[in-house]
């Protein structure tokens, strides 16, 4: 099979898994990297500003928007896709919190959820502090994941580098198959107070 057909093969599954988990384009921004859906939580999540989330409780889930996202250079990463990276997670932390503001059909909503995928090279401590710098919490699964959870990891990570040879192949340089996925969530309270209309200036919490 050559590239562009594993490729159309890829993006015909991840379009019909979209379908699937009702996984819509909230806004025409082509600079967005997110799309979202509604999930009911897996697990009860008592986050760091105290907003406590029920299990089953519906929250926003934050899905990446692979076409939207920087293409890494065939060298790998360098600081300038780094920068194009972080601005673009602001502006669609942006995007989303101005989606969240004016829907008053999911006013309801407490939190956003996100389940980022990286290699074990990254390292628990740096992704956390690299979350937290967006104002998310990150909060792994209670105990040690059982055998069906295992076995999806693996065909998860399979999936995802899918992904990655169809949309970026050249982030497949730095890519490991089997990689932790992070369990990332931040309240609506602190996404509007971080990103909203009415959020501080970037410079008053960057650091």
């Amino acid at each position: 099979m050559s590239y562009l057909d594993l490729a159309r093969a890829v993006r015909s599954v991840d379009f019909l898994l979209r379908q699937r988990q009702g996984i819509t384009e909230f806004t025409e921004d082509q600079g967005c990297i997110f799309r979202l859906s509604h999930e009911p939580a897996g697990r009860a999540v008592l986050l760091s500003d105290g907003t406590a989330i029920e299990a089953g409780e519906t929250v926003l889930q934050l899905h990446l928007w692979n076409e939207h996202l920087p293409l890494m250079p065939s060298e790998g990463p360098s600081a300038a896709w780094a920068i194009r990276l972080k601005r673009s997670m602001r502006r669609s932390l942006a995007a989303v919190a101005h989606y969240v503001e004016r829907e008053t059909d999911i006013a309801g909503i407490r939190a956003l959820h996100g389940a980022l995928h990286f290699g074990s090279r990254l390292g628990a401590a740096q992704m956390a502090r690299t979350a937290h710098r967006f104002g998310f919490d990150v909060i792994d699964p209670d105990g040690a994941p059982e055998w069906r959870e295992r076995i999806h990891v693996v065909l998860d990570s399979m999936y995802l580098w899918g992904l990655a040879y169809a949309f970026n192949p050249a982030g497949l340089k730095t890519k490991e198959l089997l990689r932790h996925r992070y369990q990332l969530w931040i309240s609506r309270r602190r996404l509007l107070a971080r990103y909203g209309a009415g959020a501080a200036p970037e410079r008053a919490w960057r650091h």
